[in-house]
């Protein structure tokens, strides 16, 4: 059996550090994991999160060991998860699923933040191999312990990806929530300055509808004020005639008024001399 460990320091947050671990595949260091699927996953009544994946790999073992223990194409391992959001810290737990028999990988991984300093993480990473029932198994043994070393590096490099990865993501999304506000004030000034429009055409519209009712009023004062001016005038015109007509029949009246009295003298005259009373 062979032990293997290793410790790293990361220089963000536990929380990004994390959402990193579950986002790691697939990424272009690590190509050799290809499929990876949820079995089972369960919140606690201490509200730990518990999580069962299994994952499908293409190992790139060299062709010797190949041969020798007959490994497939694609190989199966388990990984048993928990996530303590209280203490911040998720340790993930992997084993080789083919071909347990004869090689086996039990991996464990520790992400928990740095109590000197809340903005770091912590990275602890332990392995276990053991080859058994064939020959040199020490040497197949310090091969898989090798590729450990070189993985782990991949492994961290590939964190270290999805973090700034996630960074990007975030100011992107907090980029879109701000131009999706914009938006939305836009879309209200928008609305606001519309209404403010239809309330203009609206305004426009009745003082239209007002000039055009002035106008008509005063069409109609013009045409009534006329007729009355032309009534008026025709009135005064009778007016003038009838007093004419009245001033000549006065006149008439007067004349006839004056012969009368003449021939009332004339008479009276008559009378007196036929009396034989002297006129004086």
């Amino acid at each position: 059996m062979k032990l293997w460990t290793k410790e790293h320091i990361f220089s963000h947050p536990w929380k990004n550090v994390t959402e990193a671990a579950w986002k790691k595949y697939p990424n272009e260091h690590n190509t050799n994991v290809t499929a990876i699927d949820v079995l089972d996953r369960k919140v606690s009544e201490d509200g730990k999160l518990s999580t069962t994946r299994i994952f499908g790999s293409h190992w790139n073992f060299p062709a010797l060991l190949a041969t020798v223990l007959g490994l497939p194409e694609m190989c199966y391992a388990v990984e048993h998860s928990e996530v303590d959001l209280k203490e911040q810290k998720m340790t993930l737990k992997m084993v080789n699923y083919t071909f347990l028999g004869i090689l086996a990988v039990e991996e464990t991984l520790v992400y928990q933040k740095d109590k000197e300093n809340p903005n770091t993480t912590c990275l602890t990473q332990d392995a276990k191999i053991s080859v058994q029932g064939i020959s040199f198994s020490g040497y197949f043994e310090d091969l898989v312990v090798s590729n450990y070393d070189v993985n782990s590096v991949k492994g961290r490099t590939a964190i270290e990806q999805v973090v700034n990865k996630i960074k990007i993501e975030n100011i992107l999304d907090t980029v879109k929530e701000e131009l999706c506000e914009l938006k939305l004030d836009v879309d209200s000034a928008t609305t606001k300055l519309d209404n403010e429009f239809h309330v203009t055409e609206k305004l426009q519209a009745l003082t239209k509808d007002l000039d055009n009712a002035t106008d008509l009023i005063n069409t109609e004062l013009s045409k009534f004020s006329s007729y009355l001016s032309e009534e008026f005038h025709q009135l005064v015109e009778r007016l003038s005639t009838e007093l004419d007509q009245i001033t000549v029949r006065v006149g008439h009246i007067d004349t006839n008024a004056g012969v009368v009295e003449s021939q009332r003298k004339i008479n009276l005259t008559d009378a007196v001399k036929n009396a034989g009373i002297g006129v004086k």
